[in-house]
């Protein structure tokens, strides 16, 4: 049989497995789930299947971001799983590096989001309830890192949330940031491209977004289960520029 997941450099980790779930750590760049224009794309999903026959995806996570992803394994436990997930009653962290310096600690985002037929999402009237919570965890001169709790499981919610209070990812132009992170940005005048290099490559170039935690009750015991993800390379590296060159005294 040939290894899970041949399209990537690594083999995925595996954050937790029994007889009726398993949560990986998904890279960022790879698709969830399989592509609605183009089922040829490489995704998770449909690559789990040789490893694991009988894995359905219980929730998904846009293509830049990282972090713990659920598939059932199980399929009478399907329904068990995914009704957690519509009663709310899943737990979610996620943390984010967003523009701009947030002077407030905490708060809720209740906005109603709507999905356009080009795939992005609006603040709109008409559209579905939608809350986040989020907490300010560190400031920088121009950047905040959030921890967010997102109530309910809109497409792209926590991006749309917090570009509508000013705070727009990092990486995340979709919804209004103004692009990668790099080096020279922080470090402003005293930086210097290296004779090497052609063009400065970004600390971070994605949407800077990761799923840090997940808890859900499991369907074989009455355990609550929790688990946990670290941040990537990308997003602990520019945490450690941030607060090198743009920290606040």
């Amino acid at each position: 049989m040939e290894p899970a997941f041949p399209f990537m450099k690594n083999k995925i980790t595996i954050l937790f497995q029994n007889d009726s779930l398993l949560a990986i750590d998904k890279p960022s760049g790879v698709l969830s789930v399989p592509d609605r224009y183009d089922a040829e794309r490489p995704n998770l999903a449909t690559d789990l299947l040789m490893d694991y026959p009988t894995a359905r995806p219980l929730h998904r996570l846009d293509t830049e971001t990282s972090g713990i992803l659920l598939f059932c394994l199980l399929p009478e436990a399907f329904g068990w799983y995914s009704d957690q997930f519509e009663s709310k009653t899943v737990s979610k962290k996620y943390l984010a590096i967003a523009e701009g310096r947030c002077m407030e600690t905490s708060g809720i985002i209740d906005q109603p989001l709507f999905t356009q037929t080009d795939g992005k999402v609006i603040i709109a009237r008409k559209g579905k309830p939608s809350q986040t919570e989020w907490e300010v965890k560190e400031r920088f001169r121009n950047h905040t890192l959030f921890e967010l709790h997102p109530l309910t499981g809109r497409t792209h919610q926590i991006r749309v949330h917090l570009a509508s209070i000013g705070h727009p990812i990092v990486g995340d132009k979709v919804y209004g940031a103004s692009g990668p992170l790099y080096f020279s940005t922080l470090k402003g005048k005293k930086y210097k491209l290296s004779a090497e290099l052609e063009e400065e490559r970004p600390l971070i170039s994605r949407t800077a977004l990761h799923s840090s935690s997940l808890t859900i009750q499991t369907f074989d015991s009455d355990r609550v289960l929790t688990v946990e993800s670290e941040l990537p390379k990308d997003m602990r590296v520019s945490l450690v520029q941030l607060r090198q060159w743009s920290g606040i005294a």
